[in-house]
């Protein structure tokens, strides 16, 4: 079978930088700017306030504020940011928000009598969508409209690149699955949960239109060849290009190498086949087993994808590992930690423990290092004078506010620029002015809705809205949901 140049470049993840080379010299002064791109790192349960919030040293309380992560020690980090201190100038970490449209839905279901009131499920629905929850009689509660992600892929459809990847491990918080992703009401996205597949998917183009064999026959037998020539693709390609785009093409053919290495690396020798250098067969992680090799995996995934333009929205469904991964007894969960972990706010009829206080804060560092890791990776592409992650926007969100089922004192992290879009190196906190839609509870801060109009307007979108547009107070008053936050963009 004799494959196309094209199909070549594509299946190597060098589609977009092909285009670029036959519209001319892709290291031309006046080239036009770099694509913005988006990762949603959305981690199960929440952040304990203590671990994550840092001081505003004379920064009032009834109103925005904000300091400078750059000239900061490491030991000036709150526990749960320190695994990130070596971005500190590209960091915005933001104190206060609120999961108003889930405590809008909470007050609603309890206002009607019947429907699911898991904080849990709702709040897995409301985080991406911003929406209130699909109630399914007899079963637990979904997402209720397309969420966030998955409106920026729909605008983005282009020719040659996946819309979105939606990548990482099932979430059962109860009985059932509960995606982060929606397509609509009801239709969770299609997620990839071994890198292995990933992998494959994202060299998929190389597959023929018409194949008498299994898609995956086809792709072990033509990895091999099409990786023995890529070297005399380089060699033609390299000379015709500046020297930005000869030093991109160089990390490309080393970011496939060294996916493919990593990959088979975890294969076992009966899965390997022929050839194990070339075959990217991967032997899922066994239950009980560590899963911080195939987050890494996932997240060096996301660095091809984005440096080869397959795709330029990533959702990363961040896993809860087992207690022994981090050093807690083997018949504990975080699960169990969660709803013990902060004194005064427990959840579940628990009592407060320091162990869970502490097993909940290093879970989060823990999460923390797997953000840094993306950081890196992303950071360690050039892409003209910056890097990718200079044109990306990497999104840490949660499903619920603190480990304990609040809905308010969210924490949200951003993490590079997406072309400058975002004033990093600062973090800032959100006064709490608004009285919650549920009676006798904390004032809550701005909707966490005014954050994905935020994401929409960083990558291009006019939109001044995403999900719902208000709520109902306890008190009477309108919650506005509109507008995207202006304190987080670059004056």
């Amino acid at each position: 079978m004799r494959v196309q140049r094209r199909q070549l470049l594509q299946a190597l993840g060098l589609g977009g930088l092909a285009s670029l080379f036959h519209r001319g010299s892709i290291a031309r002064a006046d080239a036009p700017a770099f694509p913005s791109r988006i990762v949603f790192y959305v981690q199960p349960h929440g952040h304990i306030p203590n671990a994550w919030n840092m001081p505003i040293p004379g920064g009032p309380t009834d109103q925005f504020a904000e300091r400078s992560l750059v000239g900061l020690q490491p030991t000036d980090f709150s526990p749960t940011l320190q695994p990130l201190y070596g971005f500190r100038d590209r960091l915005l970490a933001i104190e206060g928000l609120s999961h108003t449209s889930a405590l809008a839905d909470i007050a609603g279901v309890m206002k009607a009598g019947s429907g699911d009131l898991n904080n849990h499920q709702i709040g897995v629905a409301d985080v991406l969508t911003g929406s209130r929850a699909l109630q399914q009689q007899g079963t637990y509660c979904t997402g209720g409209a397309r969420t966030v992600d998955q409106e920026l892929a729909s605008r983005g459809s282009a020719p040659g690149r996946f819309d979105s990847r939606v990548y990482g491990f099932n979430y059962i918080p109860n009985s059932v699955v509960s995606p982060f992703s929606y397509l609509g009401a009801g239709q969770a996205t299609p997620m990839v949960s071994d890198p292995s597949t990933a992998f494959s998917d994202l060299l998929g183009y190389v597959t023929p239109a018409a194949a008498p064999t299994s898609r995956d026959d086809i792709l072990r037998s033509l990895r091999p060849s099409v990786l023995d020539m890529v070297g005399n693709e380089y060699d033609l390609l390299a000379p015709q290009l500046g020297a930005d785009g000869r030093q991109k093409l160089a990390q490309h053919r080393a970011l496939v190498r060294e996916l493919e290495l990593s990959l088979a690396s975890n294969a076992t020798p009966a899965m390997t086949g022929s050839s194990a250098k070339c075959d990217t067969t991967f032997a899922s992680t066994p239950a009980g087993v560590d899963v911080g090799p195939s987050v890494r995996q996932f997240m060096s995934l996301v660095r091809l994808a984005f440096a080869c333009d397959l795709t330029r929205i990533v959702t990363f469904s961040a896993p809860v590992p087992q207690c022994p991964e981090l050093g807690y007894p083997a018949d504990a969960t975080f699960h169990g930690y969660a709803h013990q972990s902060i004194f005064g706010n427990t959840a579940c009829g628990q009592m407060y423990s320091p162990l869970a206080a502490q097993a909940m804060t290093d879970l989060d560092a823990w999460h923390a290092g797997h953000v840094n890791y993306l950081l890196q990776q992303l950071d360690s592409v050039a892409e003209g004078s910056g890097t990718l992650l200079d044109h990306t926007v990497v999104v840490w969100v949660t499903e619920l506010a603190t480990p304990t089922h609040q809905h308010f004192d969210v924490c949200n992290l951003l993490a590079g620029g997406c072309n400058g879009f975002f004033d990093t190196g600062r973090y800032v906190r959100y006064p709490r002015t608004f009285a919650s839609p549920l009676p006798n509870q904390a004032l809550i801060g701005p909707a966490h809705n005014r954050l994905h109009v935020s994401l929409m307007q960083a990558m291009g979108q006019p939109d001044t809205s995403f999900g719902m547009t208000s709520a109902t107070a306890s008190d009477g008053s309108t919650i506005p949901f509109t507008g995207a936050l202006a304190e987080l963009t670059t004056p």
